[in-house]
């Protein structure tokens, strides 16, 4: 286990008791997910499927979970993030937030 990991029992833990809830995991890297918990592989890895009301896991680029004028999301249809770089989760959520998917102001 390497020292990014060292802590990460509880969250493990946490995530486990969550599988198949929708949620929003932020990583060190500035990247978001939105996506229904599948499966944690060997305490190492978790993996996203397609959140509540969605056809894919929305992901949010780095410059944009900072700053909502950033350039936009990436669609994906699987998403499997190291356990060792998500820094936050949001509790179970029902729906995804409105302003998870803003990809900035519309051009009147």
């Amino acid at each position: 286990m390497g020292l990014g990991c060292i802590g990460n029992d509880d969250l493990i833990c946490e995530l486990e008791c969550e599988i198949g809830t929708s949620v929003i995991l932020y990583t060190v890297d500035g990247f978001a997910y939105y996506g229904e918990l599948q499966k944690i592989l060997d305490k190492k890895a978790v993996v996203l499927g397609p959140g509540k009301g969605q056809t894919d896991v929305i992901v949010r680029l780095p410059d944009q979970t900072f700053c909502p004028q950033g350039t936009g999301i990436i669609r994906e249809s699987v998403a499997l993030i190291d356990l060792c770089v998500i820094a936050a989760k949001t509790p179970e959520l029902t729906e995804i937030p409105l302003d998870f998917t803003f990809i900035g102001p519309v051009d009147g």
